[in-house]
């Protein structure tokens, strides 16, 4: 075979293998963010529906008090099949899940989605969810914990801004349900102001940019995956529960290595609660882990925000512009979440 002609055939079976790859990554994820889309306003009369896209609801007394509390801020509910279904640890099996949550989006009547707890589950419904639908039908979308995997996902995936709030079986206390409705119903840019007591500053500084985060397990997890968005310039939120310094530690090393903690422009850790070594002789305090991990970032850094697993949270609005500034322990909302 002549050289020419070899060389020829080689550049072009590196190129038709390079349309291929293309061609397949093209049609199983989006190549780029969306515009930012948002959700109707939520309304006093409203139907809220609660659905369990995660783990099975183990206590079935959590749905009335969720039921009652919604009820009691004026709104109708409406209890997905889901939150009476077992498989497993899960409620229901994955196209079960995955249908209801697609379902509840595209049904007229309801204005707004609160999954009733997390767990571990929504990661196996991503290629189940009709996210087309979902960008066509916009509404409020609330949790935490494992639904950091759908509200990462559909923002990246369609550009609606959703809420890391509670969920059902949250305790839905004055300071929990006034952050929500702030947001939801009266669709305020408000200010979530944490009391210098209950906060501290790692780096000190201000920046704006969009909030992005979650569960810090569950955003690990999603590495890789096509299914989360730029952390470029935004404040990256995280929170976590019960687990110990060398967890989180390893999970932040992860984070950088990937360099998701260099795009981000600033960082917020919520109150990491239950997150002690079993052995303290042995392990660096929790504090000392934030230190080695966030110290030389030379950007804003704070901890100890209510947000996530802890009784009274925040509402944070996935993918909207915020200022935040660690002189006053704040995070300002640029503009409106809902429309």
């Amino acid at each position: 075979m002549k050289p020419d002609r070899r060389k020829f055939l080689r550049a072009a079976a590196l190129l038709a293998a390079g349309t291929v790859a293309t061609r397949l990554h093209a049609a199983k994820f989006s190549v780029h963010e969306p515009a930012r889309l948002l959700a109707p306003r939520l309304k006093k009369g409203d139907l809220i529906a609660l659905t369990a896209p995660a783990g099975a609801i183990f206590n079935e007394d959590s749905i009335q008090r969720a039921t009652t509390a919604l009820e009691a801020a004026g709104y109708k509910v409406k209890q997905g099949d889901t939150l009476k279904q077992r498989y497993g640890y899960l409620a229901g099996e994955d196209t079960f899940r995955a249908t209801e949550l697609n379902n509840l989006f595209g049904d007229k009547e309801v204005k707004g989605i609160i999954a009733m707890r997390g767990g571990w589950g929504c990661a196996r419904l991503l290629r189940l969810i009709d996210f087309k639908q979902i960008g066509a039908n916009p509404k409020v979308f609330s949790g935490f914990s494992d639904i950091t995997t759908l509200l990462l996902a559909i923002y990246q995936q369609t550009g609606l801004i959703t809420f890391h709030g509670p969920v059902g079986n949250s305790s839905w206390g004055d300071f929990t349900i006034n952050s929500f409705l702030k947001l939801v119903q009266e669709g305020e840019a408000s200010t979530l102001a944490q009391p210098y007591d209950a906060a501290d500053v790692i780096s000190g500084g201000n920046f704006t940019g969009k909030l992005l985060g979650g569960n810090l397990t569950v955003l690990c997890s999603l590495i890789g995956s096509g299914y989360l968005p730029d952390f470029t310039d935004s404040i990256l939120f995280l929170e976590e529960t019960e687990e110990e310094p060398y967890s989180i530690d390893r999970m932040l090393t992860q984070l950088d290595l990937n360099g998701t903690l260099a795009k981000a422009g600033a960082v917020v850790f919520g109150n990491c609660a239950k997150c002690i070594p079993e052995e303290p002789d042995k392990s660096f305090t929790l504090d000392e882990v934030f230190a080695q991990k966030f110290g030389d970032l030379k950007k804003p850094v704070m901890k100890g925000f209510s947000f996530g697993h802890t009784r009274d949270k925040f509402t944070i609005p996935v993918g909207a512009v915020a200022y935040l500034d660690t002189a006053s322990f704040s995070i300002k909302l640029q503009h409106g979440c809902v429309e």
